[in-house]
């Protein structure tokens, strides 16, 4: 995975640029074999920038067809935000690459599968646990209230930060309904990485 460091503001460290490195050299040979659909040529662009994730001091977006870009906060321990947060990152990240490849949409329910299965993957193979994979209580509550929605309905609010002040409706709902397929197909999160999202709506009984 070629890495490009956009170092505006303050330059990385040996330490950091050596770690970003090795971990996203390390991630992408990983989801390689995990994800045989995996584009290649990898590009990894990380740069300085507030606008993260509370809890992590960091997030990420793909640039298809094979680009990430991950914001660090530059006033956070950035070293440990390296060690700790790139490897899930990556994993969610790459997830979403290899599904765009063969998976079209558009529509709300799309990105809620999406994102799901990102970040089940992220949470089964990147060894981590994400609080926006978690699902709440009232999952199936959410659920419904999601599938009511239009095609057409406001992404941000729904999975991200809903105005009733609710956080990851999408996502939450996204993994809990990709757990409910691989659990009916018998299938891992990898193996359902190219599967519609009718499909996994079929598949975890909602539709």
């Amino acid at each position: 995975m070629t890495v490009q460091l956009v170092a505006e503001g303050r330059a990385f460290s040996p330490s950091e640029r050596r770690a970003i490195e090795d971990i996203a050299d390390a991630a992408a040979r990983d989801v390689q074999t995990l994800l045989p659909a995996l584009p290649k040529p990898l590009t990894l662009v990380v740069q300085w920038g507030k606008d993260v994730i509370p809890e992590t001091g960091e997030t990420a977006t793909t640039v298809l067809a094979a680009s990430v870009y991950w914001t660090v906060d530059p006033d956070r321990d950035v070293l440990s935000t390296i060690r700790t947060e790139l490897r899930p990152t990556l994993f969610h990240e790459l997830h979403h690459l290899v599904r765009a490849v063969s998976v079209r949409g558009s529509s709300l329910m799309d990105r809620v599968v999406t994102e799901g299965m990102a970040t089940a993957f992220e949470r089964d193979f990147g060894k981590a646990n994400p609080p926006w994979g978690i699902a709440p209580p009232e999952v199936m509550d959410w659920t419904r209230e999601l599938l009511r929605q239009p095609d057409s309905a406001p992404v941000d609010r729904w999975l991200y930060r809903h105005p009733d002040g609710r956080r990851w409706i999408g996502l939450r709902v996204g993994t809990f309904l990709v757990d409910r397929a691989a659990r009916a197909s018998g299938r891992s999160v990898a193996q359902l990485a190219a599967v519609s999202t009718d499909e996994i709506l079929r598949l975890a009984e909602v539709r």
